[in-house]
């Protein structure tokens, strides 16, 4: 039994009694939580903004996102930034728990945030921009893109009234802290070992909110944490937005299309192919791609297509193998990301999927001879394999305009449609001389016919 709540029940209908107000206890406003784990992409942006939503509409305290990165996309975690500047929520960035990491575009994100905090033992850093081979990006646009990411880190530093010089550190020298070290630097506001020591540091703290930088004192001690979750479609998005995972649906999607056009009539296998290739172009645009990688797939699938109508021995199809394999390696955009496809993704892409193409070609090739050879075994030649078969006459209607005899004849136990300048009767033994389409010209059996 609730003792207080009964308690406040009897005073507050006492005081209505006699008039009075009664006062009763509030308590803080509840605190948000989300968590960004892995790489940062559309659906991490995507989750942010909702969470923000949330909370807002619940009138929290304040929403926390606890964090273990190792990067992701620039262009998300620049509008993340813009999503907690117009919030009217306060966001708490946590690298949570020990052992995990801000880095490269995790670390933007920490500086981004109103209030920055750190378990003991995390880091953060290192977010110099590299290609998916972890190499500087040579040329102009490495300056450029360089350049961009300094200015970004800087203005965002300043913002948070976090030391710029060090943000510009961690983005050119890549440069990493420790939790210590970070907060030693005033890189973080606070180092937490568990929600509720953080929601102890956070009590008193001052930050500015929106664009009018309205200041919020919080009030966190002993606050409700309430969850939020990344649904169904987050999750997937975040799943897909992969590099990896969509080199391996591409890879499958391009072999099981080619299994369908050179071996017809699986049928499931050409759905699944196509499903695969759809998923994977769909992973694809939540990634930074370059147009010449994307062709270069093209070309790839174009290819293996091609080869199933044309005889070119695998050469289509080997140079097909090429430039997806090219395709996968160039597609995405290193300037925005610093993940890509891995080595050990379409290496084995390529040698697999070459592999698989010259096997279903001698699959084909096989069950082609073969079915050559029983329609030598059974006779006939021309259209269809059907000239100087024998048939019967099954029905016969005569034309008078034309003087033709049409109808059904049985031929190797099917029935075709036929037509002849001769008149014929039902159980008319019939040798077919020609095709037109699917309807076979015939004429009276000759003694020479083949049975």
């Amino acid at each position: 039994m609730n003792f207080t709540k009964i308690r406040w029940t009897a005073v507050a209908t006492l005081a209505l009694a006699f008039g009075v107000e009664a006062v009763m206890p509030v308590g803080p406003a509840p605190v948000f939580r989300s968590e960004i784990r892995g790489t940062i992409n559309p659906a991490s942006l995507q989750y942010l903004k909702r969470s923000i939503t949330e909370a807002e509409a619940a009138s929290a305290e304040a929403l926390i996102v606890e964090l273990d990165t190792p990067g992701g996309l620039v262009s998300s975690v620049q509008q993340m930034a813009q999503a907690i500047s117009e919030s009217q929520v306060p966001v708490v960035v946590y690298v949570s728990p020990s052992g995990a990491g801000a880095t490269s575009a995790g670390a933007l994100l920490l500086l981004s945030s109103h209030l920055a905090v750190m378990s003991p033992g995390t880091h953060m850093g290192a977010a110099h921009p590299v290609d998916s081979g972890g190499k500087d990006i040579p040329g102009a646009m490495g300056e450029k893109v360089l350049s961009d990411t300094v200015k970004f880190a800087q203005g965002m530093a300043e913002l948070r009234g976090r030391p710029a010089d060090l943000a510009e550190k961690i983005v050119v020298k890549s440069q990493s802290f420790t939790a210590q070290e970070a907060l030693a630097n005033r890189l973080i506001e606070a180092m937490s070992g568990d929600l509720k020591t953080l929601l102890a540091d956070l009590d008193g703290k001052t930050v500015k909110l929106g664009k009018s930088q309205t200041p919020k004192k919080l009030q966190t001690q002993g606050a409700e944490i309430r969850a939020v979750e990344m649904n169904t479609g987050e999750e997937l998005l975040h799943w897909l937005s992969n590099p990896n995972i969509a080199a391996l649906l591409t890879t499958i999607g391009m072999l099981l299309i080619f299994m369908e056009f050179k071996m017809p009539g699986i049928q499931v296998a050409g759905i699944l192919g196509a499903v695969c290739l759809i998923v994977s172009f769909m992973a694809f645009q939540t990634l930074p791609i370059r147009t010449g990688g994307l062709l270069l797939i093209g070309v790839g699938l174009l290819g293996l297509m091609v080869e199933v109508f044309a005889s070119t021995h695998g050469v289509l199809a080997a140079g097909g193998a090429i430039a997806f394999v090219l395709g996968l390696i160039w597609v995405v955009d290193p300037s925005q990301i610093s993940m890509g496809v891995s080595p050990y993704i379409w290496a084995p892409a390529g040698i697999f999927l070459g592999m698989s193409t010259v096997a279903l070609g001698w699959i084909a090739a096989r069950v082609k001879r073969d079915s050559e050879l029983a329609r030598q075994s059974m006779g006939g030649s021309g259209p269809l394999g059907l000239l100087g078969y024998r048939g019967v006459v099954e029905t016969a209607e005569v034309e008078p305009r034309d003087q033709e005899t049409r109808g059904g004849l049985l031929i190797r136990g099917e029935t075709w449609k036929y037509c002849s300048d001769e008149l014929l009767s039902r159980g008319d033994s019939v040798e077919v001389t020609g095709v037109d389409g699917f309807v076979l010209k015939v004429k009276k059996e000759r003694k020479s016919s083949h049975v």
